[in-house]
């Protein structure tokens, strides 16, 4: 489920063109898994997704949805430790449902629902403001002035101080917190508090991009086998074409 939209999200197998995508886009992540999530991705209820309207944080959900329903829900890579004189490897590890859920929305207080649908009111503030969507992160990744854009079109307030920023921001970060998060841990070495920066949408297009990189390789030696064209091949299902691939090099190991 989408935490934010409450969406249950279906997840197809992939092809090898949805592989292909992935493998040769040059796109950055943000609009690389938002074309990837429309191609696989589809609603339980039924009804069109229009993806661009959902809230933000729940597209770095579906990203991580992606990654579970096509490689598994344990995450493991690791860091170096920056402490003076370190450089000791860290692991970290953990699973894609136990991060969700402890990024999960909740409704702060002073925060109710004013009368246009998607927006809130803030308590004893003269100030509406409503979660970014995707189309917003869109539209301020190419601005040249990001923060600001996405400001324009997330907050109707005629000042904004610095508290009521602050204010603003624990409320947004509690309705949708984001996904794009820093994990946090002590380097078994020296004790060093390490910080890394964990970016839900790079990081699955990295990992889907090492996971497909056979992509090639398995359509020509389907084509080369038997004959078929290329987009025959690429329209398999992922795990039917790893199938004929591994029947190919099975035989041609004992040949």
């Amino acid at each position: 489920m989408l935490p934010v939209s409450g969406v249950v999200l279906a997840v197809r197998e992939p092809t090898g063109e949805d592989e292909l995508f992935v493998v040769e886009t040059a796109v950055a992540p943000l609009p690389a898994l938002l074309e990837l999530a429309r191609r696989v991705g589809t609603n339980v209820a039924g009804g069109r997704l229009d993806w661009t309207s959902l809230p933000a944080t729940d597209l770095g959900a579906a990203a991580l949805l992606i990654r579970r329903s096509w490689i598994g829900d344990a995450i493991s890579t690791d860091a170096t430790c920056p402490g003076p004189g370190c450089r000791e490897r860290i692991d970290v590890n953990f699973g894609i449902g136990d991060y969700i859920d402890h990024h999960r929305p909740r409704r702060p207080r002073g925060v109710t629902e004013a009368p246009d649908a998607g927006w809130f009111t803030l308590a004893g503030a003269a100030v509406r403001f409503r979660i970014p969507t995707v189309a917003d992160l869109l539209e301020a990744t190419s601005a040249g002035r990001p923060a600001e854009t996405l400001s324009g079109r997330c907050l109707d307030v005629p000042e904004i101080s610095w508290a009521l920023a602050r204010r603003l921001d624990r409320a947004l970060s509690t309705l949708a917190p984001s996904l794009d998060d820093l994990l946090g841990g002590s380097c078994p070495a020296c004790g060093y508090e390490v910080t890394m920066r964990f970016d839900p949408l790079a990081y699955t297009l990295a990992e889907l991009r090492i996971a497909f990189s056979g992509i090639h390789l398995e359509t020509h030696a389907l084509a080369s086998e038997y004959g078929w064209p290329e987009e025959a091949i690429l329209a398999l299902p992922r795990g039917r074409r790893r199938r004929y691939a591994s029947i190919i090099a099975d035989e041609r190991s004992v040949a």
